[in-house]
This record gives C-alpha cells, structure tokens and sequence, in this order.
C-alpha cells in the first residue's frame, strides 16, 4: 500500500499542476550560455513554474511538508536520467542539477568543450518527436547559428496550441522562452525572427525572449544567428 502511495502522489500532484497550467499558462523555458574564445563554454537550461507554486499550494496533503516538486518529479521530465546521460557525454563537464523554489524552478548547468559537444548535450535536454540529432549551434566564420527542432513546437501543441481559440491564444501568450549570450567578442550583428525582443545589456551580452504563441505561428521563431567582432 505504501509503495503504491508513493507512486500515485506524484502522479496526483503533476495531473493537479497540468491543470493549474492549463489555465495560468505560467511557464518559462531559458538557455544562458557562456562562450569563450576557444570555442568552449558553459550552458544552463533552466524550467521555471514558480508562478504556479502559491496555487499548487492548495494542493498538497495535510500534513506534508512541502507544497512543490522535489528534483526527481520536478518540471523538467526524467531529470535524472538526462543527468546521467549527460555526465557520459564526451567533451560535457560539471554537469548539475539544481532546484530552486521548492522545485518549481530546476535548473541543469554544464560547461562544454565546443559546440559539437554542445549539441550532443542538447539533444539530450531538448529531444523532439522525431528521436532524430540536431545540429542546433554552428559556426560559419565569426557567426554563431542556431537551428531549432521541434521540441518547442511540440510542447505548445502538447499544452493545446493544435487549436485555434481564444483561451488557447492567450495561454500561449503566458509562457515565454528566452535566450541569453554573452561572448568573449563583441557582437556585431544579429538575425531573429520576428515577434523575438532583444537586448543587449553589453556589447558582447545578447538576451532574446519571445512567447508560444509566435512560436506555433512560426517554428523557426527561435532560429538565429550571431555575429562577432573578428
């Protein structure tokens, strides 16, 4: 009886929070990375659901302790598996897992060799549909690309962007994705799709965000590219 508890709580509390997002919409994806001028760095990927935590609140058991996620049923899925899996990656290094208000925000952070290892290491955090490997970052000269999957494209339709309503636009306005770069060179220019906001808090720093519903309208949205001072 026990054991079946254990495996139904977490159930109840993921079908309860499903639920509170499905009409909060509160949700946010980030990836910072760090670049250096070897070509190496450091990733962070980071889902924060903190807005949801006062209502998922009501929702615990009385007597529990906490009213959250602990890092193995947190927001980002199989958590530890993908730990694992990235440890064993070549060229991926000081790979973590850490939890942030009650395990409404997690964030996993590792330091990469290049962008090969970097996007083995993505494609491990952000696999898509097709089970297939994208080449999300390259470089053509002094300029960073990055090319998508559909791993964006496939959350918004899983949190009901396949329909055309009103309450469907609006919650796809509610969850945002951004983007954040800072790089050992200056930044000379960039590309973005439209409906993406940029900031550059530095001459060589560059923070992007954008919103699902310009995502399901556009699923190269979150394609760019970036160019360096030489």
């Amino acid at each position: 009886m026990a054991t079946m508890k254990r495996i139904l709580d977490p159930l109840r509390r993921w079908a309860a929070l499903a639920l509170l997002l499905l009409v909060s919409g509160c949700l946010t994806i980030e990836e910072n990375y760090t670049f250096k001028k070897d070509g190496s760095g450091t990733m962070e990927y980071v889902v924060d659901m903190s807005d949801m935590k006062d209502m998922a609140g009501m929702f615990g058991g009385k007597g529990d302790k906490r009213s959250g996620m602990e890092k193995n049923d947190g927001p980002i899925t199989d958590a530890d598996a993908k730990m694992a899996r990235l440890k064993n990656l070549e060229g991926i290094k000081k790979v973590k897992l850490k939890s942030e208000q009650d395990g409404f925000v997690q964030r996993i952070s590792f330091a990469f060799h290049d962008v090969d290892a970097l996007n083995r290491a993505l494609n491990v955090l952000m696999q898509d549909s097709t089970g297939g490997q994208q080449t999300f970052f390259r470089w053509e000269g002094t300029t960073l690309v990055r090319t998508n999957n559909q791993y964006a494209e496939g959350l918004g339709k899983e949190m009901g962007g396949g329909t055309d309503t009103t309450g469907t636009a609006e919650l796809l306005k509610a969850m945002h994705y951004k983007y954040s770069f800072k790089f050992a060179k200056g930044i000379t220019g960039m590309q973005t799709a439209d409906g993406v906001t940029s900031e550059t808090p530095g001459t060589n720093k560059l923070e992007l965000a954008t919103d699902w519903s310009v995502i399901m309208k556009d699923p190269k949205a979150l394609d760019l590219r970036i160019t360096l001072a030489q």
